[in-house]
């Protein structure tokens, strides 16, 4: 039995020369780009299907609600002499990180509270035009965990008569059962 004297190597492969540590400084030759895998038309649009399956299941656990495309303004105020006549908007979005469950009507509340403490700095008292906005994205990875994002508009004014501090429609709002904890908030 004889044995071979020489033994012979494999060819080298493409992806050697593309991602070598010695390649990086240069840039590839024709053959070399010759060599390189392309992409038909048909795995390019297998993946932008997969992306869009990816993304509609990603939004089927979202809940969203509203006030209603038209602000609101409580009884008490739509009188105009009850006003000031100088209205100033404000409008801010907050960011909620809730576990176990997603009271929104506590978190559109806790907004309208947050936006109404900024306007009494301003001089005004009164929130009027209000218009408010919750998505509850989620729940996360462990199943527990839901992204909340409230988006709360208004004018604000002065008046002798007292703010209701409420929001409008809050009955409107949609959340997840169980008992909330707010873990984080971002303004």
């Amino acid at each position: 039995m004889t044995f071979p004297t020489s033994v012979s190597t494999p060819p080298s492969s493409p992806l050697r020369t593309r991602f070598s540590s010695g390649s990086r400084s240069r840039s590839p030759s024709l053959k070399e780009l010759a060599a390189m895998p392309l992409k038909s038309m048909a795995d390019v649009a297998n993946i932008i299907i997969r992306l869009r399956r990816h993304r509609k299941r990603a939004a089927q656990g979202h809940i969203c609600s509203s006030s209603g495309e038209e602000p609101y303004t409580d009884a008490r105020f739509r009188d105009e002499a009850a006003l000031s006549v100088k209205r100033v908007p404000v409008e801010r979005e907050y960011t909620f990180v809730c576990k176990d469950g997603v009271d929104t009507a506590k978190l559109v509340r806790l907004s309208r509270g947050l936006l109404y403490e900024e306007t009494l700095l301003i001089g005004a008292n009164v929130l009027v035009e209000e218009q408010w906005t919750c998505h509850v994205c989620g729940p996360r990875h462990d199943g527990r965990t839901f992204k909340v994002h409230v988006r709360y508009s208004a004018l604000a004014a002065r008046s002798e008569r007292p703010d209701p501090q409420r929001p409008p429609l809050v009955e409107r709002a949609r959340g997840v059962p169980g008992l909330m904890t707010i873990i984080d908030r971002q303004d």
